[in-house]
Parts: structure tokens; sequence; C-alpha cells
């Protein structure tokens, strides 16, 4: 078994020697998330019509930093996960022991209750990558809400990786047997207006889903 295991280099079989993960591509998982109803007012349109216009050509090619600055962090200040008792957190640390291993490291952003330090990770961990030639988001979200789980002591929460422009949004559940059940959506592309419009409104569904929500 692994003893350590790091957020950037965690492959998903490395987490399979830790406990036992089922994988799944079903979509009516996500009927509930995805049939949240919310009607986006003429503002929000407008500005996500807007961010199309203005960076559509370039979500392929940019780097990371750029992807963040200049389109998925706009999109998350627009929804504003800083409510309540929750925070919206970039590039923090967070690791738990999950049978006998560490598993931890940085992640790109998650919601957490806290202050000056993110406590209890809530439903939500996202990665950011313009690529998979560095390492792999898909492993890294599934490791981050590993650990969001034991650190909740809770069974069920949501995440979503990036890749350039493509948006895939996920559900991990531990059952009472310890074991993992991980499911993972069809890919949105951000840059089609329709679906970023849906994107939006999966995260709206996610900030009502927390404690004290809108």
């Amino acid at each position: 078994m692994e003893k350590k295991i790091l957020f950037s280099s965690v492959t998903v079989g490395q987490l399979k020697k830790v406990a036992s993960i089922k994988e799944y591509a079903d979509v009516d998982k996500f009927k509930d998330w995805f049939s949240f109803d919310y009607e986006l007012s003429e503002s929000e349109s407008i500005f996500l019509s807007e961010l199309i216009d203005k960076y559509e050509t370039y979500l392929r090619f940019y780097f990371e930093e750029e992807l963040k600055a200049k389109f998925i962090i706009p999109i998350l200040n627009k929804i504003d996960f800083y409510f309540g008792i929750h925070k919206d957190w970039y590039e923090r640390s967070i690791s738990a022991v999950i049978n006998g291993c560490q598993i931890g490291g940085m992640v790109d952003y998650m919601v957490a209750d806290g202050f000056k330090e993110p406590e209890s990770p809530y439903f939500f961990i996202q990665e950011f990558s313009p690529s998979l030639s560095r390492s792999n988001p898909h492993d890294q979200l599934l490791a981050e809400l590993m650990v969001a789980l034991h650190l909740n002591n809770s069974h069920e929460i949501k995440g979503a990786y990036i890749i350039g422009q493509l948006w895939t949004f996920a559900i991990l559940k531990k059952d009472s047997e310890g074991a993992y059940h991980y499911w993972i959506s069809p890919a949105f592309s951000a840059g089609k207006l329709e679906d970023l419009k849906a994107i939006y409104c999966y995260l709206q569904a996610v900030k009502e889903s927390l404690p004290n929500g809108k």
C-alpha cells in the first residue's frame, strides 16, 4: 500500500490500492443536480455572452493562470461562494490519512468553512488544467474529494474538473462498507453559450445546496 500520495502526481491506480473505488458514467446520477431550477437574469446572460465573445477563441490555448484569471475566476466571482460561513479558497492545502495512507497537497479551488484557513470543504472542489500535459485533473479531483469526505465525515460530495474549455462534473459517494463510488458527467464546452449557461446553473445549484445557502 502507498504510504503517501500527493495530489500533484496521484493516479487512480494508486488510489485503488488504498480503497475500493468504482467509477461510473451514469448521467442519471446527475438528474437532481442538473435539473435545479435556476433562471438566469438578464445581467447574467449578458455577462456569459460577453465572456464567450471575448475569450472563446483562446480557451483551448491559454496557460493555466491565464485560463483562471480571464475566464474561470470571473464566473466563480459572479456566482459568489463567499457568504454565510462559507468562503472560496485558492491554492490551499488539505490532507487526510485514509486506510493508513496520507493523501494531500494543494487544491486549486474549494468552498469551505473557515476564517483564516479552510476547515471543512463543502460539496465542491475544483481543479483547473489547460491540458493533460502535466497531470491528470480527473485523478486529482477524485483524490481531493476522498480527502474532503474524510475531513467532513460525510458520505457524498460534488466536484468538477476543467481541461481547457471542457468542464466535467463529478459526484463521489462513500458507502457504509468504506467503498467509494464515483460518477462523472458528460463534458460541457464553455466555448458554447448554451453549455456555458448550463455550467453556470449547475454551479448555482452547488451554492444552493450548501448550509445557509441563499
